[in-house]
């Protein structure tokens, strides 16, 4: 039997719809405040043709929540630009940018920059928005060549909105010198927190319910427990809520315990409530 076959069935003695916590339809995330707070800021940037960052830790959300929102706008508005690999050179994200509205491939600098030029006019009253995600990892070359491309030939406004995705600790390297110009564009920063107990115990009611399954299908200790060795991280909870779920389902057991919580622990090698703190990184040590 096939693992996706072995998981259905074990869903569908659970009563289940679904495999709990699998984060397959929009209902399965929690809509919190802060994320909300997130979406008006993104919307606002975008509808200013702005710079904003939107920042925080590993797992908290922050591509999930940037990549529903840019699918949710309207396409008569904006001209949605997402580029995901953060190791593109910065001639590497002006033709990627070119190629994606729909110019040819050119492997010369001036040709690409003028092929942008064009597909912005062609744009006419559309407004383009470049959303840059993993942004730690673009190299300061790359960050600036985006910065002029802002102002490409120097139109009355920024040739479109531009949105960074990064470590909580971006910000602090934006203020470095050599980036100290991107930083000096940012109109806004948002970060997102890590989810309190009660949105995670709101969360995975929420998952249950999602696959048609009642509360009561978790303890109340094992929700607890879940929520703290999760540390609060929407990623990390998400994943050992569903090894908590497996572990509990494979033993035919109907309501997930603080010992099927304990397996996954188990299972599950990153458990931020059970790790030391970070490090400082290197670019806050500097600033």
């Amino acid at each position: 039997m096939s693992a996706e076959a072995d998981l259905s069935l074990l869903a569908r003695r659970w009563g289940a719809t679904a495999v709990p916590f699998g984060l397959v339809n929009a209902q399965d995330w929690l809509d919190t405040p802060a994320a909300q707070a997130a979406r008006t800021a993104l919307s606002h940037t975008a509808a200013l043709r702005s710079v904003l960052l939107l920042s925080g830790p590993n797992g908290v959300g922050k591509s999930a929540l940037a990549g529903r929102w840019l699918r949710q706008l309207d396409p008569r508005l904006f001209c949605p630009l997402c580029l995901t690999q953060a190791t593109l050179s910065g001639t590497g994200i002006l033709t990627a940018v070119a190629t994606r509205l729909g110019k040819p491939l050119s492997f010369r600098r001036e040709r690409t920059l003028q092929f942008l030029e064009e597909a912005f006019a062609e744009l006419d009253r559309r407004i383009p928005v470049l959303l840059l995600d993993e942004a730690q990892n673009l190299g300061s070359a790359s960050l600036e060549e985006v910065r002029l491309l802002l102002g490409l030939n120097l139109p009355e406004q920024p040739a479109f909105a531009l949105i960074l995705i990064g470590d909580e600790y971006l910000l602090n390297t934006l203020k470095l010198r050599h980036q100290r110009a991107l930083y000096s564009r940012l109109a806004g920063h948002v970060s997102l927190p890590v989810w309190t107990p009660a949105q995670c115990t709101q969360y995975l009611l929420q998952g249950l319910s999602a696959v048609g399954l009642s509360p009561g299908a978790l303890e109340p200790a094992a929700s607890d427990l879940l929520a703290s060795a999760s540390g609060g991280v929407p990623r990390s909870l998400c994943l050992l809520a569903r090894a908590a779920w497996i572990a509990a389902a494979t033993q035919v057991a109907q309501r997930i315990t603080p010992a099927h919580v304990q397996a996954a622990l188990q299972a599950v090698p990153c458990v931020p409530g059970l790790l030391p703190p970070a490090n400082p990184s290197p670019a806050d040590a500097h600033v």
